[in-house]
Parts: structure tokens; C-alpha cells; sequence
């Protein structure tokens, strides 16, 4: 069974019925609870609603799974006042990305794996994710995913292999300082980094923020998602990539740009995070995960 959680912005009921089909016509049993269409300004109901429905779904053994309706504002109330020992002896398949990136980095560091995939209410319910590589990392079915040839760019050569983490850049920042901020956790770490619609003078904070902050320390290579919407204007002298290598000068360390996942118009990548991976970055770039998520 996989149970549709709200845990950040209120959620639209007629998406969310699409959304919901969709995962019924992937062969699933889908449970939603009776508050995760309530508002309470920008967020689906009150803190205390989402934090009973989160709890309530890792600790139904019933449910295997868990996935989010949505992203949007909210999810950070949520995460100071999960209940750490109650997640960790249910693990179990979670679901998300946008906000939800805080929610990963909260349960990464309880050792969970977590999956950087479609939500119910987006994604699942216009059909725009990657079908193969969705099954393949909640389910084992399949091929493990790997990049084509000219699927990314290369900005910086190398070759980097560790532990998959990170999510979307600006919820990466605005995590830096907090419990549950980023951190490679002694282990190397290949981070995936996306974001949309961030115009490149705040690409450019943002990862110096990362990096100031400590956390690409351990950091052994990067891959960006597709960026969309934050190159700068056409009349520009410089481009999107010339702002991601000088914002990450002085890091020996490969770095690739184009990875479909999070905020893309490409078809949505599911990337699991808390598993190895590999980034090979030379005439072409190529990105491929090493482990399955699950058994």
C-alpha cells in the first residue's frame, strides 16, 4: 500500500485525484487521510495535521510506501517536530522533492534512503516522470538508471563516485545551520543539486553558502539538474555555467549540468538518495547509479 501524504503546501483535490489514479494504475493501493485537502493560509492544514499524518503512515506497517502530494511552503515546521525514533524503526519508501528536499535531509540522517521523485499531485498526475527509472528505484523492476551520452554537460572533467545526496539548492541553503542541514556524514558524497527559476546572482549566493557553510565538505563531485529558468537574460556576457564554475573555483572536483530531476520540463528522473552513484565528466558527461535502493 502506498500512502499520499501534504506535508507543505495545500494541495488542489482535482491533481490529486489524477495523481492518485496514476499510482492505482501502477498496481498500488493508495490511502490518503481525510484532512490532506485542508488550508491554513499557503499550507495543507495545520502543522499538527501534517506531523499526525507523516507519523501515522511510517508507523502503519500496512503502508510501504509514502508519497507527497506536493512540495510548497510549510514543510520546515514539519521537521523539528518528527519523531526520530518512531521514523527509524519504520523505514520505509518516501517520495518528493521541492521543499520536501528538508524532509530527505532529516531522514538521510537517520540512515534512511530517500527517493527524489514525482509527487501525487504534479508529476503522477499528468504523467510527466520517468516511468523506468520510478519502478526501478521504489520497486527493484527494471534496469538501474544510467544517463545517455548527450543527455548532460560536461563543465568540469573528472570522475567522482559516493553516496547520492541533496535535493534543491535554495531548501539546501536554507537548511545550512540547522540539525538537519547538509552533511557527507564521514562517507564521499556525489551531490545532485537543482532549483528553478533563480536568477544567477542567487545560484551564485546560494553555493557560496553551501561551501562557506561546510557543507560540500566530503562533496566529491556535483551534478545540477536541468536549471530551468535561471540562465541569465540573452544579452548576458556570461552563462549559466560560467556562474557555477566560478561560484565552485577551487574545488578539484567534477561537476556536470542537465540531470532530469526535480523542476524540469523533461520527463522527472527518480533519483534515490542514500545509495552510490558515479558522475564521469570528460569529452561527455555520464551519470549512473551504482546500488539498488531497495531489496
Amino acid at each position: 500500500m502506498v500512502g499520499v501524504c501534504a506535508p507543505g503546501g495545500a494541495v488542489d483535490a482535482a491533481r490529486l485525484e489524477k495523481g492518485t489514479a496514476a499510482l492505482r494504475q501502477l498496481g498500488f493501493e493508495v490511502r490518503t487521510s481525510p484532512g490532506i485537502l485542508d488550508r491554513a493560509r499557503f499550507s495543507a492544514g495545520t502543522v499538527e495535521r501534517r506531523v499526525a499524518e507523516l507519523h501515522g503512515l511510517f508507523e502503519d506497517d500496512a503502508v510501504a510506501g509514502i508519497v507527497c502530494a506536493r512540495g510548497g511552503a510549510g514543510a520546515g515546521w514539519v521537521v523539528p517536530r518528527l519523531d526520530a525514533a518512531l521514523l527509524r524503526a519504520h523505514p520505509k519508501v518516501f517520495v518528493g522533492y521541492s521543499d520536501v528536499t528538508l524532509l530527505h535531509l532529516y531522514l538521510n540522517r537517520l540512515g534512511l534512503v530517500t527517493f527524489h521523485g514525482p509527487m501525487a499531485a504534479w508529476e503522477l498526475a499528468n504523467g510527466s516522470y520517468h516511468r523506468e527509472s520510478f519502478l526501478w528505484a521504489v520497486m527493484g523492476q527494471g534496469a538501474s538508471y544510467a544517463s545517455e551520452p548527450d543527455e548532460l554537460a560536461s563543465l568540469r572533467p573528472g570522475e567522482a563516485a559516493g553516496v547520492l545526496r541533496g535535493g534543491c539548492l535554495s531548501l539546501l541553503a536554507a537548511a545550512a545551520g540547522t540539525p538537519w542541514a547538509l552533511q557527507a556524514g564521514g562517507e564521499p558524497t556525489l551531490l545532485f543539486v537543482e532549483d528553478v527559476d533563480e536568477r544567477p546572482y542567487r545560484i551564485d549566493r546560494l553555493l557560496m553558502q553551501l561551501r562557506q557553510s561546510g557543507a560540500l565538505d566530503g562533496v566529491t563531485g556535483i551534478v545540477f539538474g536541468d536549471m530551468k529558468g535561471c540562465s541569465p537574460a540573452l544579452d548576458a556576457d556570461y552563462s549559466l555555467e560560467d556562474v557555477i564554475l566560478d561560484a565552485l573555483g577551487g574545488l578539484d572536483i567534477p561537476v556536470a549540468l542537465g540531470l532530469s530531476s526535480g523542476h524540469t520540463t523533461h520527463p522527472f528522473v527518480t533519483l534515490p538518495f542514500g545509495v552510490r552513484a558515479r558522475l564521469t565528466c570528460g569529452d561527455e558527461a555520464r551519470f549512473e547509479l551504482l546500488e539498488a535502493a531497495v531489496s
